[in-house]
C-alpha cells in the first residue's frame, strides 16, 4: 500500500495534494471505460450492429476524455515544480533493432506514492524515442540520451541519485529485442525537445 498522504497547511500543498486526488479519480474513470469497452465488444447477445455504434461512441468520448487526462497531468506536473514535492515517470518499453517500440507500463512517481497511468500516455511518450530506431545501435543510443538527462538532474543538482535510472536488458533469443525501464523527472517528459540528446549546463 502507498504510505498515508501528510498535508502540510500551506496553500500550495492542500492545492497540490487535492489535485493528485483528482488525478487518481481520472486514471480511475478511464480504466472503467476502458473495462466497459472491452466487455461490450465481447457481449455477443447484443446485435452487431447495435454494439458496434455503442462502442464507436465510447470509444470517441474516451478519446476526448484521454485529452483531457493528458493536459490536466501536464499541469500537475508543472505545478509540482513550484514546490518541494519530487514527480517521477517511468516508462517500461521494449524495441527490436529494426522496430517498433512498444510501451508496456507507464507510471508516475508522486513523492513515496506510485500509480499506473493510462496506456496511451506511454504511446505518447515512446514515439518521441523512434528516432533511436534509425541508429546502428539504438540500445547505445538510448544510454547516451539516458547519460544526457543523469548529467543534467543527478550530477548538476543537489538531487536525489535514484529519480534518474535505466534498467536495459536484451533477448537473443527468439529474436534480438530489448526491454528498457526508463525513471526521470516527470518534467522531462513534457518538455519539447524530449527524446532529444540534451546537452549539459556547459553546452558540451
Amino acid at each position: 500500500m502507498n504510505p498515508e498522504i501528510v498535508v502540510h497547511s500551506s496553500v500550495h500543498e492542500v492545492d497540490f495534494w487535492k489535485r493528485y486526488r483528482v488525478l487518481l479519480r481520472m486514471i480511475k474513470a478511464l480504466e472503467e471505460r476502458e473495462h466497459l469497452i472491452l466487455a461490450l465488444q465481447g457481449e455477443g447477445s447484443i446485435p452487431e450492429k447495435t454494439r458496434d455504434e455503442a462502442v464507436g461512441s465510447i470509444k470517441a468520448e474516451h478519446a476526448q476524455n484521454l485529452g483531457v487526462f493528458h493536459d490536466f497531468l501536464v499541469n500537475f506536473i508543472n505545478m509540482s515544480l513550484l514546490g518541494l514535492h519530487h514527480v517521477d515517470i517511468t516508462l517500461e518499453f521494449s524495441f527490436y533493432s529494426a522496430g517498433p517500440i512498444l510501451s508496456e507500463r507507464i507510471c508516475i512517481h508522486v513523492d513515496q506514492h506510485k500509480k499506473k497511468l493510462p496506456y496511451e500516455e506511454g504511446q505518447r511518450f515512446i514515439s518521441a524515442l523512434s528516432w533511436i530506431l534509425e541508429e546502428d545501435q539504438p540500445d547505445a543510443s538510448l544510454i547516451r540520451l539516458f547519460e544526457g538527462y543523469q548529467e543534467r538532474y543527478d550530477r548538476g543538482q543537489d538531487a536525489d541519485l535514484n529519480r534518474c535510472t535505466l534498467a536495459l536488458q536484451k533477448e537473443v533469443y527468439p529474436g534480438s529485442i530489448f526491454h528498457a525501464t526508463l525513471r526521470l523527472p516527470a518534467e522531462v517528459f513534457i518538455e519539447p525537445e524530449f527524446g532529444r540528446i540534451p546537452t549539459t549546463p556547459d553546452g558540451e
